[in-house]
């Protein structure tokens, strides 16, 4: 069985050296700090209602600073508090508004799906990201398991330490929690079937395995397939065992993780949209090296590539591209102003700006035009770009 194309992104860190950062002060009164890295500190800034606040629990300091920092470099998702400390994690989340937890595994004194759990207990709504560099299926299925019984809830993402390079990331991560509930790092899935030989499924586990992983209920399976829901059940069980997820028979957690292994797994199987891609750069160098890293992902369909901003505002007019990779700096027009242009016309576009200017000024305008991210030359890939072509529909463009 072919396994599907995965994601592959280094984990970097950056140093908060020179930066300045506001703090609350007693609660009240602002103060401009350096990041200190003896103490906690929770982060505040003057943010629009689309940012998602964000609290990080980690024990590792430069970890967390470095998470910290890919979360701040979004410009759309805004640190509230960063820890060490589980219970100053715990009480910030029972009083304030909280989007979005990422929490380490491996705390000093506590499991960090014991702390996720009770920063759900305190709001049932939190999504709560689980990462670490462990990667585990047994692990996979005790986030995802809830039991109403007991009061214990699930955790909704699984994500490995070293996915966390880019903010876009985080954000497609979120939407996918909004949009199906769960989260678990492709790469997880990959190293728990990497080199293993496995029992070839029959044409009605097939059958049932694609359903399952379109997300249909047993009845909804049984009734397309036309057998009864105690046979559903039965092939089920086997497809639990011939892809190796063991556990609890009575743990939903186990449920999801099928889906994703059958995805991952029988990629070339489901339907999995390819999406067509514009490029605009004025450097042919440039263009022929976009070109070489979009190639090697049978997803991508280069529709065009053009050199000025007037012959991508053209181009897109007349292929109708998924995505429009657009470079900011073009020698008839600025490329924030192509892709508002081409967003007045072709509004459901996803425009990708990059450039090596990500400053706090192109990222605000950026969001301005209605583009979904601004990426630095080297992080365009064809992974990335296809990752962030498939996320939610594009940011409405803000009015000037």
């Amino acid at each position: 069985m072919k396994v599907a194309r995965l994601l592959r992104f280094a984990f970097f860190l950056r140093s908060y050296k020179g930066r300045q950062l506001y703090t609350i002060i007693n609660g009240y009164g602002f103060s401009s700090l350096d990041f200190l890295p003896q103490r906690s500190q929770r982060l505040t800034m003057i943010a629009d209602e689309k940012q998602l606040r964000v609290v990080i629990l980690d024990d590792q300091l430069v970890q967390r600073e470095g998470i910290a920092r890919v979360v701040q470099d979004t410009g759309t998702m805004l640190v509230v508090l960063s820890t060490h400390a589980p219970e100053q994690a715990l009480q910030f989340i029972e009083n304030n508004p909280v989007d979005l937890a990422l929490v380490d595994l491996v705390l000093n004194q506590q499991r960090g799906t014991d702390v996720g759990r009770a920063m759900r207990r305190l709001n049932p709504t939190l999504p709560v990201i689980i990462y670490t560099h462990e990667r585990s299926m047994i692990l996979a299925a005790d986030i995802f398991w809830a039991n109403k019984e007991s009061g214990q809830p699930a955790l909704q993402g699984y994500l490995l330490t070293q996915s966390i390079s880019n903010g876009n990331i985080l954000r497609v991560v979120y939407n996918q929690i909004n949009a199906t509930g769960h989260y678990i790092d492709p790469f997880v899935l990959e190293w728990h079937y990497r080199l293993r030989e496995y029992e070839p499924l029959t044409r009605r586990e097939e059958e049932c395995a694609l359903h399952l992983a379109a997300g249909k209920s047993n009845e909804t399976i049984g009734e397309e397939l036309g057998i009864t829901i105690h046979r559903v059940e039965n092939i089920i069980s086997t497809l639990y065992q011939k892809f190796r997820i063991l556990g609890d028979p009575g743990n939903p957690g186990r449920r999801v993780l099928m889906a994703d292994a059958i995805r991952l797994l029988y990629g070339n199987r489901l339907t999995e949209k390819k999406l067509t891609v514009l490029i605009v750069d004025d450097h042919k160098k440039q263009r022929t090296h976009i070109q070489q890293c979009l190639a090697g992902d049978e997803r991508l369909i280069i529709v065009d590539e053009v050199s000025s901003g007037f012959a991508g505002l053209e181009a897109a007019r007349q292929k109708r591209p998924d995505v429009v990779l657009l470079d900011v700096h073009l020698p008839d027009q600025s490329g924030f102003r192509v892709a508002r242009m081409i967003l007045d016309e072709l509004p459901r576009t996803r425009i990708i700006l990059h450039s090596s200017d990500t400053s706090p000024t192109y990222k605000d305008e950026a969001l301005k035009v209605g583009a979904i991210a601004l990426l630095t030359k080297t992080e365009v890939t064809g992974a990335l770009i296809y990752f962030l072509g498939c996320s939610n529909e594009p940011p409405a463009k803000q009015s000037d």
